[in-house]
């Protein structure tokens, strides 16, 4: 069941970017003139490319994480209208040791502080919240036997200044949801959909070792979140094979091909 689930989603949501990548007629670029079409294949490969996260693997994690018994927040964690000085002085102390590399704070001592500053708020609790800040929001918000997950995708192709902002937003979330509620538990993960490196891991083939985004305790790769949204054992092996399929039926390359005659990109 979970299996035929998992491949029909994905074939969806396949089908949806394609049409949502090219919905829009592209303004004139030189290129038209000489190579047209490859111009056109750029363009929709591009916008794949750039548009996964939303319209692939974010629907594709919440419909697989709601048949495994979570419940998907459509809400958005929102961050202190003004951030208390103790927590926003402890938050940038841990921010920048972890920059540094100083030692004093890894993953978990980072959670732990910034949940033990927030347990001042039990009794004068921060008066008012706000939407958060551009680029600190959550994608995908889970939850379950009363633990809230907090994810968000990334490109699997990171650089170094990517895992020092990943580090600071997963600590930045931990901050927002424990200044509202002090008390309850949470999971922030950073997600890189797929390992692009074959033959060896995704830290491995990552610049600076992902420094100082922690693997496991900060981040997921491939079926760590997969699993965890599934239930399922090598669901990301699910979501390769339906790719192949849907790559077999050539049903983007009919749409393709019939979006080209018709002069849509």
């Amino acid at each position: 069941m979970q299996n035929k689930l998992s491949k029909r989603l994905l074939r969806v949501a396949l089908l949806n970017l394609q049409k949502k990548s090219v919905s829009k007629k592209a303004k004139f670029q030189i290129l038209d003139l000489i190579i047209p079409k490859e111009r056109k294949i750029r363009s929709v490969v591009g916008g794949l490319e750039t548009s996964l996260g939303t319209t692939l693997w974010e629907p594709l994690a919440k419909a697989l994480a709601s048949k495994n018994g979570f419940t998907v927040k459509k809400s958005n964690l929102k961050s202190p209208t003004n951030m208390p000085s103790n927590l926003n002085n402890s938050l940038q102390t841990i921010v920048d040791d972890r920059k540094n590399q100083g030692g004093l704070y890894d993953a978990s001592k980072s959670h732990e502080e910034i949940k033990r500053v927030c347990q001042s708020f039990i009794k004068t609790p921060v008066g008012s919240f706000t939407v958060a800040p551009r680029g600190r929001g959550v994608d995908i918000w889970l939850v379950k036997d009363g633990i809230n997950y907090f994810f968000d995708t990334k490109t699997v192709q990171p650089n170094i200044g990517t895992f020092t902002s990943c580090m600071e937003q997963v600590l930045t979330w931990y901050a927002y949801y424990y200044s509202q509620n002090p008390t309850g538990a949470a999971v922030a993960r950073i997600v890189f959909p797929y390992n692009p490196n074959p033959g060896k891991s995704f830290w491995d083939g990552a610049m600076g070792g992902g420094k100082p985004l922690e693997p496991d305790n900060e981040a997921w790769v491939e079926n760590q979140f997969w699993d965890f949204c599934s239930g399922l054992e090598d669901t990301y092996e699910l979501i390769t094979s339906a790719f192949t399929e849907l790559q077999k039926s050539g049903a983007l390359e009919r749409t393709l091909d019939t979006i080209f005659r018709n002069g849509d990109v």
